[in-house]
């Protein structure tokens, strides 16, 4: 458990800063940006590597003895990595292709995890400043570049009408028939195209109401804004609505998930044409 989630949130903050202080000297510099590929196929950049850096740094002088799982440095055996009870996942540049594509919407993302859940989150965007944070157990909050804190809370559902925030790039050929199926239910829905963790923050921030991510992702892409997400009232999950855990395998993926605000109402029912007919 986290026994002061405000001072954590403060020296997290400060991390955070510095992380995306390091990435926008290079954003705003587009001779720096020559990028490389890593194994997956998927973009790396002197943005990622200086901004990894950074975090490493800071989270060891936070809490010396907690072992580190970053994108860019993901070499621990299973062997090793199964026997962390406690540990920070973090993303030091979600949103690499945003970061390329010069639209802002990329974030730094830090969380503490225990026993497979995520206990804090902090998702940081270093072109607004504004930063979102918290837990499922002490609340969530955005934190602007400037001014106090406010409590984050999802919104409740309007039916039939739904905005609907999804990934610029991933899984757009899977995302039709699922609009489809809700809009056989009777739903209005308008679809929000964003990128990076910014959309499991706008449902935390009450400006959304369902993100259903049929693409790929990782651990360290979803961890921190959870947090954030449960920590407002709506959850992360699976497609057999489950919760996401972490480090509970040898591979780092996670399986296909979806963002819900408000869940008093019968998801499972509207989307149970698309789930059954949803391509393994």
């Amino acid at each position: 458990m986290i026994e002061n989630p405000s001072k954590l949130a403060r020296e997290l903050g400060r991390i955070c800063y510095a992380a995306g202080e390091v990435i926008m000297r290079i954003y705003v510099r587009p001779e720096l940006w020559e990028a490389s590929e890593k194994e997956d196929a998927s973009p790396v950049t002197a943005a990622d590597l200086a901004a990894n850096q950074v975090i490493s740094n800071g989270l060891a002088q936070l809490m010396p003895r907690l072992p580190v799982l970053t994108e860019e440095e993901v070499e621990t055996a299973w062997s090793a990595r199964r026997q962390w009870a406690r540990y920070w996942l973090v993303d030091p540049l979600d949103g690499t292709k945003e970061f390329l594509a010069r639209n802002g919407e990329f974030s730094v993302n830090i969380a503490l995890i225990e026993h497979g859940q995520t206990v804090f989150g902090m998702v940081h965007l270093p072109v607004s400043g504004v930063t979102y944070y918290g837990s499922r157990h002490h609340g969530s909050f955005l934190q602007p570049r400037e001014g106090e804190p406010r409590k984050l809370q999802t919104r409740p559902l309007a039916w039939p009408k739904m905005d609907i925030v999804a990934s610029h790039r991933h899984g757009q050929e899977k995302l039709q028939p699922l609009l489809e199926a809700l809009k056989s239910a009777g739903a209005q829905v308008n679809h929000l195209p964003l990128g990076s963790s910014l959309k499991l923050c706008k449902i935390a921030e009450g400006k959304a109401d369902f993100y259903p991510r049929m693409g790929p992702t990782c651990e360290w892409d979803t961890a921190a804004a959870q947090a954030v997400v449960e920590g407002a009232g709506g959850r992360v999950l699976d497609w057999s609505f489950r919760s996401l855990v972490y480090n509970q395998k040898p591979e780092l993926t996670n399986p296909e998930f979806m963002v819900i605000g408000d869940l008093n109402h019968p998801w499972q029912e509207w989307l149970a044409p698309f789930v059954i007919k949803k391509p393994s």
